[in-house]
């Protein structure tokens, strides 16, 4: 492993566009010769964010965005949609694929030392969890995304201050009310902040936190650095592209789109939506399952009789069961 620095980039509050270009950029731009980059910032205003293989019109309701004046961009890393805003701190890990472990597992956990670090450190119970959640109290506080672009292995994610449940909510494009109602009630359950945790340390304090538990848990030096004029105009053309329809649109498939009928809310915790024959006709209804176990029934229809028997026999036993 070389012994040539890290570059740190402490880049503080930044247009929507530019927290999700400036690593895009980066990774683009990434040769052997080129510094390994981590990147601490936040978003000025609110927004979404695709992940790369997510099918805009499945995943999120597009004109209740624009209603909520929601820019929405994509991303060149996996992921699920998330709503971002001020309340959150960024840190982006872009190296070059020749420096990092060879086994997925190791980058993530390399690269997520930090923040499990700093949440420790603020007295939280911080853990890595399922390879790449990183969890406080057992509760999921950060939403992570990796992947290889170009010759850049890139490792993105973020520390929740705060967290517009609401807002994410609305924006899914959902298959009925009943998928929304389990959906939003889990993602309150399953989903944490610092604030609620006990922790209001300003965002600033959280990025020198990061600034200083990735100096500690990196095997190679890390130092403070500057981007060039020539990387900030690379970024700013990214983050037009990363907004523009053409990008967003990848991967729609031929036809109509129907919503999405899953929907990951944390480490083994997901939403489904799924249709029953009950008393000779079609139900529409939607599962809470964790580890694969239902552990909530919301029916579209609560008027049928004997619905409360049928979520009875459902509860506990395997989402698969009911396929």
């Amino acid at each position: 492993m070389p012994d040539f620095p890290i570059r740190l980039i402490q880049a503080g509050v930044l247009e929507p566009g530019l927290t999700q270009a400036l690593y895009h950029s980066l990774a683009e731009r990434m040769d052997a010769s080129a510094p390994d980059t981590i990147v601490l910032c936040q978003p000025a205003t609110p927004y979404l964010c695709l992940g790369y293989h997510q099918v805009l019109d499945a995943v999120l309701d597009v004109p209740v965005c624009q209603t909520l004046n929601l820019p929405i961009f994509r991303r060149r890393v996996g992921g699920g949609a998330t709503y971002l805003d001020t309340n959150q701190v960024f840190y982006q890990c872009i190296f070059h694929h020749s420096r990092v472990p060879a086994r997925t597992d190791r980058i993530y956990e390399r690269m997520l030392a930090a923040p499990v670090k700093l949440l420790q450190r603020l007295g939280l119970q911080g853990r890595l969890r399922a390879i790449n959640e990183v969890e406080a109290e057992g509760l999921r506080v950060a939403g992570i995304g990796g992947g290889r672009i170009g010759e850049a292995m890139v490792v993105v994610g973020n520390l929740l201050l705060d967290f517009d449940y609401e807002t994410m909510g609305r924006v899914w494009r959902v298959p009925h009310p009943a998928f929304r109602k389990l959906a939003v009630a889990a993602l309150h359950e399953r989903v944490t902040t610092l604030r609620r945790l006990g922790c209001h340390s300003p965002s600033a304090t959280l990025q020198d936190g990061l600034a200083d538990t990735f100096r500690e848990s990196m095997e190679r030096p890390v130092e403070s650095g500057m981007l060039s004029e020539a990387e900030w105009e690379h970024a700013r053309q990214n983050a037009t592209l990363l907004a523009s329809p053409d990008f967003l649109q990848q991967h729609r498939p031929e036809g109509t789109i129907p919503p999405m009928r899953s929907l990951k809310i944390a480490a083994e915790v997901f939403i489904h939506a799924k249709t029953i024959l009950h008393q000779g006709r079609s139900l529409e209804y939607a599962v809470r399952a964790e580890q694969g176990t239902i552990t909530a029934v919301q029916f579209q229809e609560d008027t049928s009789p004997g619905l409360d028997d049928l979520r009875t026999q459902m509860l506990g036993t395997s989402v698969t069961d009911w396929d």
